[in-house]
């Protein structure tokens, strides 16, 4: 009996070891085994590009994004937008509270900036030589001391001439125009020379952006001007002589269209139409940016053979096309470095989205305007009736900021995403209603927004 409980009391002292010992070699193993890391996650940047009428632009862009991508480690998703839908789809994205990182060649801006929305990207200005980019280009991105965005390009209009009409026409003494009086004049002298084919394009549909710039011309050009500060007593464009200036904007384009000297549907154009009437030989003149020309060499190279570009005596700036990027992104260095990648080898910026869209696109930077216009003076650029350092210096308004205080603002973004304005232009020029009635209600509905948005 006493051996048979030696053997139990054996038994429980191994059993006891056994489970010491895998105490122990359980302790070792969670102390010198730990479990693997979760891998880090790649950082991803969403960007959104506004799609433009010279496709080598938009492949540089991509080619720059996916270079940097690769260097860096990142992913990217870039989706491009047409140009109509670009700011309507980001202001919805911001109300349902999902941005993309940053926008490539978009826009609005001020609406976004002054709530607040938009990183400040002062670093990468002062980077990049501040005062090597053009003061006008800088100041369409600044806000109470800050910049929110880079312009992409100098988007100048100029005016597409068919020369071959001049000359039978004998008007060559007309151009360049001296006034703007002068285009209605010289839309008479080209009217019909050829059977079918009208004086000019003026664009004047509810739906497109160049029925404003067009008629910006004439508002600012005839001494207009809509708002001198963010208040409601900046409101400017129903007080004299405001008031007469625009009065004779819409007079200008109001004897164009109902002398028939454009086309009978431009009171329904949308942005191509203009370049389509041209391109397909059905008007004598166009005021456009350079896209048309681009479009000419590609398209229709023995119309661009004959076709000349000169500045009116007013440019508007249409580039309001630029880089920014919203603050609810996850990597804001990341982006930004991606923001300053894009335009730090000045020459390749030159190279890839200028001179690669026929000069369509002018640069932002001084240092890169003069090889353009050293090249120009060398006879590079014949179909340019002046060199294309002038326009930048004709250049004295900006299709989205508010003139004449030449800053972008939320009123006068939302007026032009609105076509707002463009309903103002129909109403006086095509429906032919009482000037002073339609600036009279115009004037008070840009009131109430500036005091919606800035509080009086």
């Amino acid at each position: 009996m006493s051996e048979q409980k030696g053997k139990q009391k054996s038994r429980v002292i191994l059993a006891v070891a056994i489970i010491a010992l895998l105490a122990v070699v359980g302790l070792a193993v969670l102390f010198f085994v730990k479990p693997a890391p979760t891998p880090a996650e790649k950082p991803k940047l969403v960007i959104w590009g506004r799609a433009t009428f010279v496709p080598p632009q938009m492949y540089w862009v991509e080619k720059k994004v996916r270079e940097w991508a690769a260097k860096n480690n990142v992913d990217v998703e870039i989706t491009w937008l047409a140009v109509a839908d670009i700011g309507k789809k980001l202001i919805a994205a911001v109300e349902a509270g999902n941005p993309p990182d940053i926008v490539i060649n978009g826009h609005p801006v001020a609406i976004f900036a002054e709530r607040g929305l938009l990183l400040p990207i002062d670093d990468i200005v002062k980077n990049l030589n501040e005062s090597d980019i053009y003061e006008v280009k800088l100041k369409q991105c600044s806000w109470e001391g800050h910049y929110y965005c880079i312009p992409t390009m100098f988007e100048a209009t100029w005016l597409h001439v068919r020369w071959d009409i001049v000359e039978k026409a004998g008007a060559q003494d007309l151009f360049p125009l001296k006034t703007l009086d002068d285009l209605y004049v010289a839309a008479k002298k080209l009217h019909m020379v050829e059977p079918g084919v009208y004086g000019i394009g003026l664009p004047l549909g509810l739906n497109g952006y160049d029925t404003w710039w067009t008629f910006q011309h004439f508002w600012g050009g005839y001494g207009g001007g809509m708002l001198t500060s963010r208040s409601v007593n900046g409101v400017i464009m129903d007080k004299e002589p405001y008031r007469s200036a625009l009065k004779r904007a819409f007079e200008i384009e109001r004897k164009i269209w109902t002398e028939g000297l454009t086309p009978p549907d431009s009171d329904q154009w949308v942005d191509v139409s203009n370049n389509k009437a041209y391109i397909e030989g059905k008007i004598a003149m166009a005021i456009n940016p350079a896209s048309i020309y681009y479009a000419l060499m590609t398209q229709n190279p023995k119309l661009a053979a004959v076709t000349k570009l000169f500045l009116l005596p007013v440019s508007v700036d249409c580039g309001d096309e630029s880089v920014f990027i919203f603050k609810t992104t996850k990597y804001p260095e990341l982006a930004k470095d991606l923001v300053y990648y894009l335009f730090a080898d000045k020459d390749d910026y030159r190279r890839g989205f200028v001179e690669a869209s026929a000069l369509y696109a002018l640069p932002i930077f001084k240092s890169q305007m003069a090889v353009i216009s050293r090249d120009w003076k060398a006879g590079k650029y014949l179909a340019f009736g002046e060199d294309p350092a002038k326009a930048i210096e004709k250049v004295k308004f900006m299709e989205t900021a508010a003139f004449p205080l030449g800053e972008r603002t939320t009123v006068s973004e939302t007026f032009r995403e609105g076509f707002i304005w463009n309903e103002m232009i129909q109403r006086a020029v095509v429906k032919g209603e009482n000037y002073d009635t339609v600036i009279d209600f115009y004037a008070q509905k840009l009131r109430e927004e500036v005091k919606r948005v800035y509080g009086g």
